[in-house]
Parts: structure tokens; C-alpha cells; sequence
């Protein structure tokens, strides 16, 4: 009875070291686990498909043509779905399979498609800028999630000590998990379990607050950069250009600031008013924009290296971060974990060693 006893508990400290995949966030882009043929495409099989359209749109292809083509060189999947619905001239925001919902890189691409085709942007190179920018955005995924996998695994391995120090308990013939069950050892037993759980939801707490993700569904702001100056770059002006991708962007968040933007530039109003409550994630468009119009500048150029910048500034910013993070682990462990560790771990332990009682170590 014991060896199972025994097997169990260190069975349950193993569960919470892994971490249930409910109790700790993770990217939208992809899963823990190797990716499975069946397993939703992330950033970068949709840049991969996105820069084949770009090519073959580039050798002269019609749009419509050239999806259709890439669809039938696509293997079965959800991608080759979506190259088949956008051929048939479909939206992929509409069109796109239960896989692909809601996903900003999908997003993205319906938002460069109904640019180019309200604007008269060439379809080549607003697809290829697009296809770059998925392309960093997944490189800044990955190195996100390889910042916090250090953290993360700690936190796990933290969470599982009080539930182990039962198990070990019970490996060195003490039984601690009886005295926590009977007489003085539940009052332990709850303060242990009670401090665990806040350990846990305080540990939970960090790592969210420090693992800022991006809203499901929402286009990349540093994309949305990219996509201002696709029809800059073909001509059109700048408040033409905000307009355009505002109601190419639909009801994402960056939408109605652009449309504020756009409306107001083409009211004669100067960029440093009608772009002054674009928000943090635009102050980009507006620096290049005042450079546009105090120099005469292009501020094509300008966005696009400003877009790559935010891009690359991520991994930076989420290394930053994870480093915070495993500092700021320190305060749930001493203040929770290891207070839970002496009550479920050591003290029962120890009790079960000098007698089966409380009393030889407790007053």
C-alpha cells in the first residue's frame, strides 16, 4: 500500500512540475508540443505561402491565378484550404478554416489583399513585405517563448516541492501524508495545501503579467506600418493611404485611429495633430510622417525600417522580461512554496520519524 502511496504523490509532483496547459499561457502562433500535420499553421507557414503567392503574382500571374495555382502545389491541410477560398475570390478572413480563425496573421493577409485592391497597389511587393514581416514576427515568437522557458520551467518545478516533499517522506518509511490526514496534522495539511494554491495562482499571475500576448485576431502593429506604406510606395497621399488601410484593417483596434487620423489629415489638418492620439504602437507612422512633412521626405523607407525595428525590438523586450521574471519568482516561493514545503514536507516527516506524533516536535 505504501509503494502506491508513494508512486501517487511523486505521480502528482511530476503533473504540476509539467504544468497543466490550462494554468500557463502560451503563444497563439504554436503549441509546446512538435507540430503536427493536422496542428493549426503558425507565422511562419503563412509567410512561407504568402511569399509563394508574392513570387508567382511577381512573374506576372493574375492574383486570382496565381492562388489558385499555389493551392494545387499545397499540400492537404488547412493552408491549401485557404489558397483554394482566396483563388475563388473569397476574403481569408471569411474563408479561412476553424484552424486559421481569428488569426492576426490571416488577419494581416486580408487586410494587404483588400488594400491592394482598393488602392491599386501592386499585389508582388505588398505580399513579399508581408510575407518578411510574418516571417520576423514568428522569429520574435520563437524567441519569446525561449526567454521564458527558463522561468517557466522553474515555476513549474517550484510548484511541485510541497507535493514532493511528501513523497520523499514516505520513501524514507515516515508517513506524512497519514499525520496530515488525522487529528492536529489536517490543520497543517490545509494551511499547506491553502499556501501551495497561493503560490500557484501568484506565480500564475507573474508569468501573465510578464508574457504580454497579442490580442487573437489582431494585426501586428509593426505590420500595420507595412501596410500604410504599401500604397504610399505606389503614390497615393497620406491621408488617402490611413484611409485605405483603415477600412482595409476592418474593426481591428488600430482601424479607427487611422480612419481618425486620415479624416483629419484630409480636413488640412497638420500630422503633428491629426496623428496625436494614434497611441504607442503608431508612434512610428507619426515620427516618419512628420519627417515626410517638414523635410519632403518619402517616409516610406522610414516606416518600413521602423516596422522591422519593433519587430527586432521584441526578443529584446521579452528577454528583458523573462530576466524579471525569474527574479520576481523569488517572492512566491519564500512567501508560499517553501513555508508549504516545511508544512506538508518536513514537519510531518519528521514527526512520523520521532513517533507518530506532533507533539515531539511541535510545542
Amino acid at each position: 500500500m505504501i509503494p502506491v502511496a508513494v508512486a501517487a504523490v511523486l505521480g502528482a509532483g511530476l503533473l504540476l512540475s509539467a504544468g497543466p496547459p490550462s494554468a500557463w499561457p502560451r503563444d497563439a502562433s504554436s503549441g509546446r508540443h512538435p507540430r503536427r500535420p493536422s496542428a493549426r499553421p503558425g507565422p511562419l507557414d503563412v509567410a512561407r505561402l504568402v511569399e509563394r503567392i508574392a513570387t508567382v503574382v511577381g512573374s506576372g500571374v493574375a492574383p486570382r491565378a496565381a492562388w489558385a495555382a499555389v493551392a494545387s502545389t499545397t499540400g492537404a491541410g488547412p493552408l491549401r484550404d485557404l489558397a483554394r477560398a482566396v483563388g475563388a475570390g473569397a476574403d481569408p478572413r471569411r474563408a479561412a478554416p476553424a484552424r486559421l480563425a481569428r488569426s492576426g496573421e490571416v488577419a494581416a493577409l486580408g487586410a494587404a489583399l483588400a488594400l491592394c485592391e482598393r488602392t491599386g497597389a501592386p499585389a508582388g511587393p505588398v505580399l513579399l513585405t508581408l510575407a518578411d514581416a510574418l516571417r520576423a514576427v514568428a522569429d520574435a515568437g520563437l524567441a519569446r517563448r525561449s526567454a521564458f522557458a527558463g522561468p517557466l520551467a522553474t515555476a513549474r518545478i517550484l510548484l511541485a516541492l510541497p507535493v514532493l516533499g511528501i513523497g520523499l517522506g514516505m520513501l524514507l518509511g515516515a508517513d506524512p501524508l497519514g499525520l496530515l490526514l488525522t487529528g492536529g496534522g489536517r490543520l497543517l495539511g490545509v494551511l499547506g495545501v491553502a499556501l501551495t494554491a497561493a503560490g500557484w495562482w501568484w506565480m500564475r499571475s507573474l508569468v501573465r503579467s510578464a508574457r504580454e500576448e497579442p490580442a487573437a485576431g489582431a494585426v501586428d502593429p509593426s505590420i500595420v506600418l507595412d501596410l500604410v506604406a504599401g500604397p504610399l510606395a505606389a503614390g497615393a497621399p497620406l491621408a488617402a493611404a490611413l484611409v485605405a488601410v483603415a477600412d482595409a484593417l476592418e474593426d481591428d483596434e488600430a482601424a479607427s485611429s487611422l480612419e481618425h487620423a486620415g479624416t483629419a489629415l484630409g480636413a488640412g489638418a497638420p500630422v503633428a495633430i491629426a496623428l496625436a492620439g494614434s497611441g504607442p504602437a503608431l508612434e512610428p507612422l507619426r515620427e516618419a510622417a512628420l519627417v515626410g512633412e517638414t523635410t519632403g521626405a518619402d517616409p516610406v523607407g522610414l516606416l518600413r525600417s521602423n516596422a522591422a525595428d519593433a519587430r527586432r525590438g521584441r526578443a529584446r523586450e521579452a528577454e528583458a522580461a523573462a530576466a524579471r521574471l525569474a527574479v520576481r519568482l523569488v517572492l512566491p516561493t519564500g512567501a508560499t512554496l517553501l513555508p508549504a514545503f516545511v508544512l506538508l514536507g518536513i514537519v510531518p516527516t519528521v514527526a512520523s520519524l520521532l513517533g507518530g506524533s506532533f507533539s515531539q516536535v511541535l510545542p
